[in-house]
C-alpha cells in the first residue's frame, strides 16, 4: 500500500468506524456464534500473493463482526466499562504511527515526559496526595501508565516482597531469600479481585483473603487480627490490597481503618480503585478514599469509565526507588547521557518496551475537560440510579446490595433458578448481555451502566425486555394470582399452585397499555396468603414435583432424586474426585455442612425414598459428584469471578437439605 492509497482507505476506515459506534445500538450485543466458527470461514495458511484491500475490508462484516461483542453498546451491562471515544481513537492513530518504543527517556523523551505530566494531571484531578506526584517539593514518587491494573497489582507487591526481604536481610543476613520469601504474607479481602491471587501465584507470596463485613467491606479489626496471628505463626506480614469498587457489588474497603493498621505493622498498603478510581474526579465519591495517605501505591483504569481505551492503567508510588530496587538491569546498550537524572520507565515495571499510551490520554482530557468529565461519571450514576428505581417499583424484583455508582446488583424474588433461567433467556436473545454473582446464597444479576451512549429510552427498552422475560418464566412455572390496584391494572402478588396440566398450559402475560395482564382464568388460591398490596409478591406454593424451589442441591444419600446436570452456559463445574481442588478469584473460607440425611431428619428422609422425584424440575443443582462434600474435603470452597462472598451452608428448605453455593462461571 502506498501513501495514497493509504490515505484513500484510511479516510473510508475512518468513515467505517464513525459509522459503526454511531449505530453499534443497532446491533446484536453478543454474537450467535460456536467456538471455531471461524475456521471454515479462513484458508489453513496465510496467502502467497497479496490480497486486494477490498477483499480484505469486506471480510470484516463477514468474518468479524459476527463473532464481536459490542462493547460500546448502550445495551451492554456486563463486567465493567470499556469505552472509547473519539479523541482517544485519534491519540492512538497518531501513537502509532510514531511506534516509539519508551523504555528509557533517551529511546523518546516526548514519550517519557508527557506521561510524567499527565500522570501528575490525573492525580491531582482524582485527589491524590502530592507524595504521588512527580514534579512537587519533596516527592519521591509519581505515577506511570502499566497495561492492566493486574500488571499493577503484581508490580506493588514484586516491590512489597523486594523491599521486606531487604529488611530482613539486615537482621539475618546468611538466610538465603527463597526461604525469606517462604514466610511473607499478604492480604486482601474476599471480594478481591482474581488477579491479587494471580500475583500471589507469580510472587510466590501467600494471600490471605478476609472475611468482610455486612456491607462487603474489609475493616480494619479483621486485618489486625489475621496479622497477629499470623505471626504468631512465624509468618511475616508484607502487603494488603484494599478494593475500592469490588467486582461483585461495588463494594468498598475501609482504608480508614486498613491505612493506620499498615502503617503500625510496616506493611504495604495498595489500593486497587480500578472501576470506581474515574468516579473520584468527582469530589463528592472521594469519601470513599479517606485514609489514602496511608497508601503506598494506587491504581485505577482510565481504560474503564474515563473513555480512553484499552490499555491504559494509572499506577502511582509513593516511592520509587522500592520500584527500582526491584526492577532495574542496567546493561550498557540501554544506558544514556542522562541515566539517574531522567525518568526510565524500563525501572517501574516487568516489560522493557512500553507504548506511547499517553498520548491518547491526554487527547482525553485535553478534550473533555475535567467539568465535562465529571458529568460523564455523574450521568452514568444517575442512569444506574433510574434503572434502579425501575427495579424497586416491581414487586417480582428485589435488590439484596446496596447500589454503588453505576452498578446494579437485582433477582427475582423466589429461587435461584428463577433468576438463573432469567439470566440464560436474556442473554440468549443477544439483545442485552448481563452476568451473574452471587451475594450469600443468593443468585442475583449484575448491571452496570457501561456506555456513554446510553440514554433513559435504552434503560426503559432494557427493563422492558427484562420484565417482560420475567413474566413469561413466571407463568410458565406458575400461577398468578392478579388482583386490581386501582388503576385498573393486575398485579401479580401471590404466585399460587397450578394444577399438573396447568404448567404446560399456563396462558401467557401480555402487555396493555404499558401493564403487564394475564388473560382472565381460574386459579387456586392458597387461604390467608393473598396480600391486597400491590408491592408485594411472594412465592407460596412450589410448582408440582418441585419439591424444594429454595434448595440448590442435594446430597448423594437421597437415591431417587434426579441428578440434573446444568445444562445453562453460565456454569461450569470442578469434579471432585477424592482430591482437594480450588478454583477461586474471590475466596470463601466457608465450609459445608455434611452429614447423613437420615441422622439429621430421618422423617424427611423416609418420605423422600416414598416419594420419587423423576419429574423434579430444579434448574441450578449441580451434577452428582459437586453436590455434597465429605468432612475435609474442602479447607475453603471455591471463589469465582464477579462473586461477593459464599455463606456458611445452612438449612433452608423443608427437607433440611443443606444449601451448597459451589458454583463456577464460564
Amino acid at each position: 500500500m502506498e501513501p495514497e492509497e493509504y490515505r484513500q482507505r484510511g479516510k473510508e476506515m475512518v468513515d467505517y468506524i464513525c459509522q459503526y459506534l454511531s449505530n453499534v445500538r443497532e446491533r446484536r450485543v453478543t454474537p450467535d456464534v460456536q467456538p471455531g466458527y471461524m475456521r471454515a470461514q479462513l484458508p489453513d495458511s496465510a496467502p502467497m500473493d497479496p490480497d486486494s484491500w477490498d477483499n480484505i475490508f469486506g471480510d470484516i462484516e463477514k468474518i468479524i463482526m459476527p463473532g464481536v461483542v459490542h462493547w460500546q453498546s448502550p445495551h451492554m451491562h456486563a463486567y465493567f466499562p470499556a469505552l472509547t471515544s473519539w479523541p482517544s481513537l485519534l491519540g492512538d492513530m497518531l501513537a502509532d504511527a510514531i511506534n516509539c518504543l519508551g523504555f528509557t527517556w533517551a529511546s523518546s523523551p516526548a514519550c517519557t515526559e508527557l506521561e510524567m505530566n499527565v500522570m501528575d494531571w490525573l492525580a491531582k484531578m482524582l485527589g491524590l496526595p502530592d507524595k504521588f506526584l512527580h514534579h512537587h517539593p519533596g516527592s519521591v514518587g509519581g505515577g506511570v501508565l502499566q497495561s492492566t491494573v493486574s500488571e499493577s497489582t503484581l508490580v506493588a507487591l514484586l516491590a512489597a516482597r523486594k523491599n521486606k526481604i531487604l529488611e530482613l536481610k539486615v537482621s539475618e543476613p546468611d538466610t538465603d531469600e527463597s526461604s525469606l520469601n517462604s514466610r511473607l504474607v499478604a492480604y486482601a479481602s474476599d471480594q478481591a479481585h482474581s488477579s491479587v491471587e494471580k500475583a500471589g501465584l507469580i510472587s510466590l507470596v501467600k494471600i490471605k483473603f478476609l472475611p468482610v463485613d455486612e456491607n462487603f467491606s474489609l475493616r480494619g479489626e479483621t486485618l489486625k487480627k489475621a496479622i497477629a496471628e499470623d505471626r504468631k505463626k512465624g509468618l511475616v506480614p508484607v502487603f494488603v490490597c484494599a478494593t475500592l469498587g469490588t467486582t461483585g457489588v461495588c463494594a468498598f474497603d475501609n482504608l480508614s481503618e486498613l491505612g493506620p493498621v499498615c502503617d503500625a505493622e510496616g506493611l504495604w498498603l495498595h489500593v486497587d480503585a480500578a472501576y470506581a478510581g474515574t468516579a473520584f474526579v468527582c469530589p463528592e465519591f472521594r469519601l470513599f478514599l479517606d485514609g489514602i495517605e496511608y497508601a503506598d501505591s494506587f491504581t485505577f483504569n482510565p481504560s474503564k469509565w474515563m473513555m480512553v481505551h484499552f490499555d491504559c492503567t494509572g499506577f502511582w508510588v509513593k516511592d520509587k526507588y522500592k520500584l527500582h530496587q526491584t526492577f532495574s538491569v542496567n546493561p550498557v546498550y540501554l544506558r544514556h547521557a542522562n541515566s539517574g537524572a531522567a525518568i526510565d520507565f524500563m525501572h517501574w515495571q516487568i516489560p522493557l518496551s512500553r507504548r506511547f499510551r499517553s498520548l491518547k490520554l491526554w487527547f482525553v482530557l485535553r478534550s473533555f475537560g475535567v467539568k465535562k468529565l465529571q458529568a460523564h461519571v455523574r450521568q452514568g450514576t444517575e442512569t444506574a440510579k433510574f434503572f434502579e428505581s425501575l427495579v424497586k417499583s416491581d414487586p417480582l424484583f428485589e435488590i439484596p446490595a446496596k447500589r454503588h455508582l453505576g452498578l446494579v446488583v437485582f433477582r427475582l424474588k423466589g429461587p435461584n433458578w428463577l433468576t438463573e433461567k432469567l439470566l440464560k433467556e436474556l442473554s440468549s436473545s443477544g439483545r442485552l448481555f448481563l452476568i451473574p454473582a452471587t451475594i450469600h446464597d443468593k443468585f442475583i444479576i449484575r448491571f452496570t451502566v457501561t456506555s456513554q451512549f446510553t440514554t433513559r429510552e435504552d434503560i426503559l427498552q432494557d427493563w422492558s425486555i427484562i420484565q417482560h422475560t420475567a413474566a413469561q418464566i413466571i407463568s410458565q412455572n406458575y400461577g398468578l394470582h392478579c388482583i386490581n390496584s386501582g388503576d385498573g391494572a393486575g398485579i401479580p402478588t401471590t404466585i399460587v399452585q397450578p394444577t399438573s396440566d396447568g404448567i404446560n398450559n399456563v396462558p401467557q402475560l401480555y402487555l396493555d397499555g404499558g401493564k403487564y395482564k394475564i388473560p382472565p382464568r381460574k386459579t387456586v388460591v392458597q387461604p390467608k396468603k393473598l396480600s391486597v398490596s400491590p408491592s408485594k409478591c411472594v412465592i407460596s406454593q412450589q410448582v408440582k414435583g418441585q419439591e424444594d424451589p429454595l434448595d440448590d442441591c442435594f446430597p448423594e444419600d437421597v437415591q431417587n432424586v434426579t441428578k440434573h446436570k446444568i445444562t445453562s452456559f453460565l456454569f461450569s463445574y470442578l469434579s471432585v474426585q477424592g482430591k482437594k481442588k480450588t478454583a477461586r478469584s474471590l475466596s470463601c473460607t466457608s465450609v459445608p455442612v455434611t452429614g447423613n440425611l437420615e441422622q439429621r431428619n430421618p422423617k424427611a428422609a423416609a418420605t423422600d425414598k416414598k416419594e420419587p422425584h423423576a419429574n423434579a424440575r430444579v434448574l441450578s443443582r449441580l451434577p452428582e459428584d459437586m453436590m455434597m462434600f465429605k468432612k475435609g474435603a474442602f479447607k475453603k470452597l471455591i471463589k469465582f469471578y464477579s462473586v461477593p462472598s459464599f455463606p456458611e451452608c445452612s438449612f433452608q428448605c423443608g427437607l433440611q437439605l443443606p444449601c451448597c453455593p459451589l458454583q463456577a462461571l464460564v
